[in-house]
């Protein structure tokens, strides 16, 4: 009887999850479709003006949509940190199963996430500005960052930070145990502070991210269910960064100092891959050395001239640009598991 209960939490968990893939599909064509409606606003943008400059934002700020977005944005926030206090207080037997098997809490992240995705296309139809008229772009793009470099110390203790190696302090059981209680307080914050930060336009670059958005609000409802830990899918989450990273770079030029950024991005989530993330699933060495030495014959042909390789100047190389985006995921969750370990011996 235990085991058919398993059974069927595990196959409902599942039926949630393909929902979610769906949901993330469907409705990012959706905003796409939509996307005409929204000219007269894009018409009226200022020029971009920088890596600190946020394009898809109005030239004057409307008083009332921003306290509307505002308020949209903190009922969806608390509303989420709410279902997450109930479930892990487990009070009236939030992770208790309930309709079709799945725990209590699943279903209510599930209907707020719903309820508030809607609202927020909505309220770009009307009002367009996203939390970016308000707040620096910066503040987006770390909450992401910050939320990565966590799951670096969760996955320790499966798959290592290194080649699979794991590392030793500070890096406990007693700081790991500390992000388990806290991470979902803070990915929530991540995901919904970054989900209201942008407006649901359809340039490439934001399609591509409400579409991460979706299949991140995806595992937030699948928390206390077998799917949430499997190791494949974190790994897909984990390392489609890099392909929203390389729309944006793509697309999304004028940002930076150089028109062909993308090599950095992908190379430096790539080696996240290689390195870190496909370590948690215990295949042979010879796949991993395949995958490494792939790896390093993208990076020799990147740097290659033309019409051998891409081209790419050796000046990148000399800087080591593949290892910036590395250095900076790994160094974060030094930092923070640190600071944990430390707060936790006082």
């Amino acid at each position: 009887m235990e085991s058919q209960k398993l059974d069927t939490k595990s196959r409902s968990a599942r039926y949630l999850w393909l929902f979610g893939l769906l949901f993330a599909v469907c409705f990012t064509i959706l905003i796409w479709l939509l996307g005409p409606n929204l000219k007269h606003f894009i018409d009226s943008f200022l020029p971009d003006q920088g890596a600190s400059w946020y394009y898809w934002k109005l030239p004057s700020r409307n008083f009332w949509g921003m306290v509307i977005t505002w308020a949209f944005y903190l009922g969806h926030q608390f509303s989420l940190w709410m279902a997450i206090y109930f479930g892990q207080k487990n009070l009236h037997g939030y992770r208790s199963p309930s309709l079709w098997g799945l725990p209590k809490y699943s279903l209510v992240a599930l209907a707020v996430n719903l309820v508030f995705v809607s609202l927020h296309l909505l309220q770009t139809h009307f009002w367009f500005d996203g939390l970016a008229q308000d707040v620096p772009i910066f503040t987006s793009q770390y909450s992401v960052i910050i939320m990565l470099a966590v799951i670096l110390i969760l996955e320790n203790p499966r798959r290592g930070l290194i080649l699979g190696r794991k590392a030793g302090k500070p890096f406990t059981a007693q700081v790991t145990g500390f992000f388990r209680r806290s991470h979902m307080y803070v990915f929530a914050w991540a995901l919904v502070y970054t989900f209201w930060f942008h407006p649901m336009a359809t340039d490439p670059q934001l399609l591509s991210g409400f579409f991460y958005m979706f299949l991140l609000f995806t595992q937030v409802t699948l928390a206390w269910t077998q799917m949430h830990l499997n190791k494949k899918w974190i790994i897909l989450l984990e390392s489609y960064v890099a392909i929203h990273a390389v729309i944006v770079a793509i697309f999304n030029t004028s940002f930076f100092s150089s028109p062909d950024i993308w090599p950095m991005f992908f190379s430096g989530f790539a080696f996240m891959f290689v390195f870190t993330y496909m370590y948690a699933l215990k295949t042979s060495r010879k796949v991993y050395w395949l995958v490494i030495a792939v790896y390093v014959l993208f990076l020799v042909w990147l740097y290659l001239p033309t019409p051998i390789g891409y081209g790419r100047s050796i000046v990148n190389l000399s800087r080591l640009e593949f290892v910036w985006i590395p250095l900076i995921l790994h160094g974060l969750a030094w930092v923070f598991a640190g600071l944990a370990f430390l707060k936790i011996r006082e």
